[in-house]
């Protein structure tokens, strides 16, 4: 058997998946279900530890089906059947032989079942090889037989991990349910199951995205596995050399993802492959397969061919400038290259990092100097040798600078603001000077006093943020600014200019003296505020125990006043209220401590209109009802008791109608009935009662 030749191919499926095996996660199993034309209804299951793996292959599962649903209608009772008669589990190692011997996957299986010994070997058995043979062996067959499962649907079947129910019929539904045959003392594990019908059948998706990159004698395919990994679980990668008319698979083994786990795992995947030659056009496409075995239809092919890689690279020596502004420029390149280019092109950029232009193009293959007079300031340059066939390739670059001792202009247009947080932002006018490097900005506290720069470096930006701290002894503050070239020199200052600090100190906080509450109207006292600068007075209400958390402006006093009566209070809630002084900066005061009022309920306004009581001697009960005109009624307190006894709490009633029976009632006797509304607020209203003969 082969079976060894594909263990090696996945050992990293055991680096991919031994850190989630070890995580303590609770055993459960997970079950899914496909429609096939050809084959009825496929189930595939699988748990989720290795523990329970062990405990499973010994023990099975059993697969019941409940049919639900029965041309579009369901059924009053669900029909079960038991879809086999003997527990789902490995069979015996003699039935395995024959298909072991033509699938690999299969053989993976058993010997995960049944080998006496499971080791992945990458050959020397050194290093990280060393490492993960020494690892758990019941988590390798564990990992190992569920990829080799999710790649073979025959083997699965044989392991006890898939069903094919070929008796489904297309008028009807189902729901599949897995249930675990471990003893309940040995592992707990809860069944699983699917609701499908044949009317689900759909076809697999065709993958899209596929993108290739050619290189020498090899390339590189890429596409996004997430978009279908809900329907596939591995690929399968075909290569045509006949311009797309026939199709192989370039590799034997179909291509898994394993890195899905990671935090941030690529959604795409790669597929590397070697190449004959150069000259041969190859075309591509990919196929994915499903965890029940089935092939989707194939991607759009991309195709091409590799590409030789210029192997000589051009390598500047030397450059200099002369004193009218023209450079002479010497490079190195191998003279075996000569055949293997068209010739050489020059590169300028402003930095080292580009962007380049190409400036001199068509040079010949033979020439290693030139010579270039369009300098700028600063200048970096790069040769290119043009290959006649595949990459070219580029120098590193190289700087160039003529001499310039000439320093920019002063800056103009310095302009600046700044906010009641001492945050300062400064603009200028940015020089037209094509070398220009930066700025430096600089600050002084008092009018004359020496202006100090704020950053050590040349700053690049025509614009710049500083802070002040506003409350100190000055009020104004001054700023100007120069600026350097790329040989960093470096202009005059530009003319200074004067910042106004904002007011930032609020006014003193007006402070409650007393309140009180009179026939349901509050009036409020306090000290008001005494600073110069005051512009009014602001005064805030709030509703306590609602969903209203704002604070609500009630009254504005642009006068002085010491007093308010709000007769907008409602009886039977609760009120904050807090004052504010705000100066003609718009500064506010810190609100003071809130007063916190309470206006009692009106209690004769939650009254009971009329309370009556019926009583029915044949049927013995005794009904009663009430009326009211109540909004906002949480629930109605009702009261029994006998005559010249006790009356407690009989029912808290509320519901619609107004009425309620009583049938726990004895003859010849008075009862006495009360009833009191209760609002939403929590206000109650008056009692009322009623004395009832029966």
């Amino acid at each position: 058997m082969q079976w060894k030749h594909l263990l090696y191919t996945c050992l990293f499926v055991v680096c991919a998946l031994q850190v989630q095996a070890q995580r303590k996660d609770t055993a459960k199993i997970k079950v899914m279900a496909t429609v096939s034309k050809n084959r009825g209804i496929l189930l595939r299951w699988a748990v989720n530890t290795s523990g329970a793996w062990k405990l499973s292959n010994q023990y099975g599962f059993q697969l019941l089906r409940y049919t639900v649903l029965r041309d579009g209608k369901l059924l009053a009772q669900p029909e079960m059947k038991v879809l086999s008669s003997v527990p789902l589990k490995p069979r015996p190692l003699p039935e395995w032989e024959q298909l072991a011997q033509q699938d690999n996957y299969a053989a993976v299986i058993a010997q995960a079942i049944y080998g006496k010994d499971f080791q992945v070997s990458a050959g020397d058995n050194s290093g990280i090889a060393k490492i993960i043979n020494q690892s758990q062996e019941q988590e390798q067959r564990f990992a190992l037989s569920m990829y080799a499962a999710d790649n073979s649907f025959e083997a699965a079947k044989l392991a006890g991990w898939a069903w094919e129910d070929q008796t489904a019929q297309s008028n009807e539904k189902y729901l599949y349910r897995l249930r675990s045959l471990i003893p309940v003392n040995r592992l707990r594990l809860d069944s699983a199951g699917v609701f499908i019908g044949m009317s689900n059948l759909q076809e697999l998706p065709k993958p899209p995205d596929l993108g290739g990159i050619f290189g020498d004698r090899n390339v590189i395919l890429s596409w996004d596995y997430s978009l279908l990994k809900s329907y596939y679980n591995s690929w399968i990668v075909e290569r045509s050399a006949d311009g797309g008319k026939t199709f192989e698979r370039a590799s034997s083994l179909p291509v898994t993802n394993f890195n899905e786990k990671e935090k941030k795992a690529s959604p795409r995947m790669y597929f590397i492959d070697s190449l004959k030659d150069n000259t041969t056009v190859y075309y591509y496409r990919i196929r994915g397969i499903s965890p029940f075995n089935e092939t989707g239809p194939p991607s759009d092919t991309v195709f091409g061919k590799g590409r030789s890689l210029l192997a000589y690279v051009p390598n500047i020596r030397s450059s200099n400038v002369d004193e009218k502004g023209a450079m002479e420029l010497n490079w190195e390149f191998e003279q075996a290259g000569n055949k293997l280019i068209k010739g050489f092109t020059l590169n300028q950029g402003p930095t080292a990092n580009g962007p380049f232009t190409t400036v001199l193009k068509d040079i010949a293959p033979e020439q290693r100097s030139l010579v270039y007079n369009n300098l700028n300031a600063t200048n970096y340059f790069t040769i290119t040798a043009v290959a006649r066939e595949g990459a070219s390739t580029t120098s590193f670059p190289v700087l160039v600078q003529p001499v310039d001792s000439v320093p920019p202009t002063a800056p103009t247009g310095l302009a600046g603001t700044i906010d009641s947080n001492g945050v300062v932002l400064l603009i200028w006018k940015a020089n037209t000077e094509k070398d220009i490097l930066g700025y430096k900005v600089f600050r002084a506290n008092n009018l004359g006093d020496e202006l100090s720069p704020l950053v050590d470096s040349v700053y690049a930006a025509h614009s710049f943020r500083d802070s002040v701290v506003i409350k100190s002894l000055n009020s104004r503050v001054y700023y100007a600014v120069t600026a350097f070239d790329q040989r960093y020199n470096q202009s005059a200052l530009s003319a200074v200019i004067e910042i106004k600090k904002p007011d930032v100190i609020p006014p003193s906080s007006p402070i409650f003296t007393d309140y009180k509450v009179v026939n349901g109207v509050v009036y409020l006292n306090w000290v008001p505020c005494r600073d110069e600068d005051v512009a009014m007075h602001l005064l805030y209400r709030r509703h306590i125990d609602t969903a209203q958390t704002n604070w609500q402006p009630i009254a504005t006093f642009e006068q002085p006043a010491s007093h308010y009566a709000d007769r907008q209070a409602i009886p039977g809630q609760q009120y904050a209220y807090i004052i504010l002084a705000k100066d003609s900066s718009g500064l506010e005061s810190k609100p003071a401590q809130p007063v916190t009022v309470t206006v009692p309920p009106n209690m004769g306004k939650i009254a009971i209109k009329s309370f009556n009581a019926a009583v029915n001697r044949q049927e013995r009960y005794i009904e009663l009802s009430w009326n009211d005109n109540l909004e906002d009624v949480q629930e109605y307190q009702l009261y029994k008791g006998e005559k010249g006894g006790n009356v407690t709490l009989w029912k808290v009633y509320n519901g619609k109608p107004k009425r309620i029976t009583d049938e726990q009632i004895k003859i010849n006797t008075t009862y006495v009935y009360g009833i009191k509304a209760v609002l939403k607020n929590g206000a109650q209203g008056i009692y009322k009662t009623i004395d009832v003969m029966y």
